[in-house]
């Protein structure tokens, strides 16, 4: 029992840990039907034989890597021994499986056809009846009819055939732990092997997400007014000409633009002590520009981490940086914030997007 709660605690930590891709078909339910063989082997004679068995299971995959299911299966067959003998038995399991895509935990931004899925249980058994006839003498000896624990592990191939079907093959085995009436067979192997069709449903409809908008600063010049020439006062008497006054060319002031990149660590959105330095710089634009307007857009790089998770960083590191401008005075009414995400890399070292790129324009 305990190692049944050890193997729940760290399936659940594990599935909070992955950095699963939430797309538009994870999560999502799924019922499936199955059949296929099984057999019961305990190193004795009447382990020989596959036997028919059938499978119906209900399951949710609550990201792209975990999904757990709970399976109903059972198996019915007869074996005739050399000494004329036969064993009869008709088994019963109600397994709860946890469920790891390996395909999706390796290749997170693919969209996978083939998936490769590990798959381990605790199952409980019944067998009714289980019993031993020897035909010589005439005489039944029944087995056990209770439920048996039992550890089950096994590996699954599965094909999307569309967003709704899937086709798998399944095998694996079952260590039951049972206490016969016949045999001492306490501890067998049930190794199986199956085939099926799984029905999806419950998809999580995604929201179409609109792309960012970065408006460049306007540059805008503004022409001096030429300056009128005086014209000399007509004197009676002749006056020495005066010197050529240098030519007025016309004065374009152009705008002071501002450029500076805040740059952040992994996951992370606090502002680092390398980084302080540039919000100063950009406060002492912000007071020499009085009319001047700042837009800061943030990234996040796009090796690391969802579409969806990105977009949140980096939205957090604007505000973040926006929250620093504001209390060292600059009014929030000048500043704008816009959130890229992953969607587009301003710089061509991976760590160096994970920034906020702050813009001052001057009208």
């Amino acid at each position: 029992m305990k190692n049944r709660l050890l193997l729940s605690v760290l399936a659940i930590v594990f599935a909070m840990n992955v950095s699963a891709q939430e797309t538009k078909t994870y999560p999502h339910a799924f019922v499936g039907v199955q059949g296929g063989v099984m057999r019961a082997w305990n190193g004795q004679g009447v382990d020989r034989k596959w036997n028919p068995m059938a499978a119906v299971s209900l399951g949710y995959n609550f990201t792209s890597v975990f999904g757990m299911r709970l399976q109903a299966n059972g198996s019915t067959w007869k074996a005739k021994l050399d000494d004329g003998s036969e064993y009869k038995s008709k088994a019963a399991n109600i397994d709860l499986d946890m469920m790891f895509n390996l395909t999706n935990l390796l290749f997170p931004r693919s969209k996978n056809f083939v998936n490769v899925i590990a798959i381990a249980g605790a199952p409980f058994n019944i067998a009714i009846p289980h019993a031993w006839v020897d035909n010589y003498a005439y005489a039944t000896a029944e087995g056990s009819d209770r439920w048996n624990t039992a550890w089950k592990v096994g590996g699954m191939i599965d094909f999307d055939l569309a967003k709704h079907w899937g086709f798998n093959l399944e095998a694996g085995t079952n260590y039951v732990r049972q206490k016969n009436k016949v045999l001492a067979d306490n501890n067998k192997w049930w190794p199986y092997a199956m085939a099926g069709i799984t029905y999806k449903f419950g998809h999580k409809k995604g929201a179409k997400e609109q792309p960012a908008v970065v408006e460049e600063p306007v540059m805008v010049e503004k022409k001096a007014e030429p300056v009128a020439e005086k014209k000399p006062a007509v004197a009676p008497q002749p006056q020495p000409k005066p010197e050529p006054k240098p030519e007025v060319k016309p004065v374009v002031n152009k705008p002071v633009k501002l450029t500076q990149n805040i740059f952040f660590d992994l996951a992370k959105a606090d502002i680092r002590p390398d980084q302080a330095g540039k919000l100063d710089e950009v406060v002492a634009w912000a007071n020499k520009v009085a009319n001047g307007d700042i837009v800061l857009t943030g990234y996040a790089d796009s090796k690391t981490g969802t579409h969806k998770v990105n977009k949140a960083i980096a939205k957090k590191r604007a505000n973040t940086v926006k929250e620093a401008l504001v209390a060292k005075g600059i009014n929030d009414k000048r500043i704008k914030v816009v959130v890229v995400g992953d969607k587009e890399q301003p710089f061509a070292n991976n760590d160096d997007n994970r920034a906020v790129i702050v813009m001052g324009n001057f009208e």
